[in-house]
């Protein structure tokens, strides 16, 4: 498999894993694409009010299967299928699908996210998109690339854009703000920015990561959410924290912030008030 990136500053634990997650990946969005016709798909509603697919939970057991099978000594943590813990001090943070709202409306932009940690830090991570057919994938020194299709894999980097006034920001969608005590903040946000749209999850973090736009504000987080895009957004030149600044490059379960760096503090300043 074409990795596209300089594996010689990798080290060689990261890199094995790193092309197996995208091995798994592809599989996974085979398996998401059999379930995907562009119409409305059957969910069941989770104890936490999310929904989930027969497919998030056939995708999630394939990744972890193969997971196992290969690296029996790291340990994992799923969306759908929990913990398991291991010995190596590697751990695969699994999101099967990243956007189950869009997959079960028949809309493409989802995505299947697959975070490498070790010893709690993201070091590796994919993101794949199956019904859009793009990839974009890190590991910690190889830089962040891009590919489409069959196409050769691009390196890249987030946008350059320094003041908020002038950017692009994305955010999944009002109701994550509603009823919640930042709920303001997205009346602020969108004075704030040049322009604000509603480009969802991880769709919204394949836009930044690749220069298309610049920041992406989610006020609810879980680290399979974020852990594969952290890897990503950090050697693509970006930068992820909380809203207060804290948890820089972390997965967490927090309100979070992703940007090209650029515009970082200023975002800050607008999500707390100031």
């Amino acid at each position: 498999m074409n990795m596209g990136m300089n594996t010689s500053e990798v080290s060689t634990e990261v890199t094995e894993r790193l092309e197996y997650a995208r091995i798994l990946a592809d599989a996974a969005g085979d398996v998401i694409l059999s379930h995907f016709n562009g119409h409305r798909i059957a969910a069941e509603t989770k104890p936490d009010g999310s929904p989930v697919t027969i497919a998030d939970k056939t995708a999630e057991i394939l990744i972890r299967q193969g997971i196992g099978d290969r690296f029996a000594d790291d340990a994992l943590l799923g969306e759908e299928h929990g913990t398991e813990p291991g010995t190596s001090g590697y751990t695969w943070v699994i999101d099967p699908i990243d956007g189950t709202v869009s997959f079960m409306h028949g809309v493409p932009l989802f995505g299947t996210l697959i975070g490498i940690e070790h010893d709690g830090l993201p070091v590796a991570g994919v993101m794949h998109f199956p019904a859009l057919d793009e990839t974009v994938w890190a590991a910690k020194g190889g830089g962040a690339w891009h590919q489409v299709g069959a196409d050769e894999p691009c390196r890249i980097h987030v946008s350059t854009t320094d003041r908020l006034a002038d950017a692009m920001v994305c955010t999944t969608s009002f109701d994550y703000f509603r009823g919640e005590q930042w709920e303001d903040a997205h009346g602020r946000l969108a004075h704030a920015a040049g322009r604000t749209r509603g480009w969802s999850d991880c769709y919204s973090e394949l836009l930044l990561v690749t220069g298309r736009i610049d920041a992406v504000v989610e006020p609810v987080l879980n680290p399979w959410d974020i852990s594969a895009i952290i890897a990503v957004l950090q050697e693509a030149g970006g930068q992820f924290t909380d809203w207060q600044g804290e948890q820089e490059n972390r997965s967490c379960v927090s309100p979070g912030l992703a940007s090209n760096g650029q515009i970082h503090d200023e975002l800050l300043r607008v999500l707390a008030g100031r």
